[in-house]
C-alpha cells in the first residue's frame, strides 16, 4: 500500500478553508514535511502579507508567492498549504499539476464567510461584505480549484478531514 504519485501534496482551497490548519496534521499522517507558502513569503519578505500588499500590491505578492512554489518544486515530497490565488497563475498551476498532487479542500462559502469575519490578516477580503468577495474568488478560481486529483468536502474538523485526505492519497488509482 502506499501512493501511487510521489511528490508533493498541494493543499488548494479558499481563505479559511483549513489548508494551515490541518496540513500539519496530514504531513505528520504522511511523515512528510510541511510549508505554508504564506509564511514562506513572510519570513523571506521580513514583512505581514497586508505590508506585502500595501507596499508591492497584489502583483507584488503574486510573484513572491510563485517563486516560493518553485522553491518547493525541486524539494523533496512536502505537504504544502497554497495562498487561496495561488492558482490563478499559469505557471503556478503547471508547477503543482507535474509536481504531485493537487488536493482541493471545498467548504461551503457561508462557513468560510463565518470562520473569516474576525480575521485582519487577509488583504484580499479586506474590502466590502466578506461574502460577497469569496463568492466573487470562488467564481474565479473553482476551475482550477476542481481540475485537482482529489477534492474534499472539508466542511469538518480538521483531524478527520487530514484522515479523509490521507485515506484518499492511499487509494489514489
Amino acid at each position: 500500500m502506499g501512493m501511487k504519485k510521489p511528490g508533493h501534496i498541494w493543499l488548494l482551497g479558499l481563505s479559511g478553508s483549513g489548508k494551515s490548519t490541518l496540513g500539519p496534521i496530514l504531513a505528520n499522517l504522511l511523515h512528510l514535511p510541511f510549508f505554508d507558502t504564506d509564511e514562506i513569503i513572510i519570513q523571506n519578505a521580513q514583512h505581514s502579507i497586508p505590508e506585502i500588499f500595501s507596499s508591492e500590491g497584489e502583483n507584488g505578492f503574486r510573484k513572491r508567492e510563485t517563486q516560493v512554489i518553485r522553491d518547493l518544486e525541486k524539494q523533496n515530497a512536502a505537504v504544502v498549504a497554497c495562498g487561496g490565488g495561488a492558482v490563478l497563475v499559469p505557471s503556478n498551476r503547471e508547477c503543482m499539476r507535474k509536481a504531485g498532487t493537487r488536493v482541493y479542500l471545498r467548504v461551503p462559502l457561508q462557513t468560510l464567510s463565518n470562520r473569516l469575519e474576525s480575521k485582519k490578516d487577509r488583504p484580499l477580503l479586506a474590502h466590502g461584505p466578506i461574502l460577497a468577495t469569496l463568492t466573487e474568488q470562488l467564481a474565479a478560481r473553482e476551475p482550477w480549484y476542481r481540475d485537482s486529483e482529489i477534492e474534499i468536502n472539508a466542511d469538518a474538523p480538521s483531524v478527520d478531514v487530514a484522515r479523509e485526505v490521507f485515506q484518499r492519497l492511499m487509494t489514489q488509482a
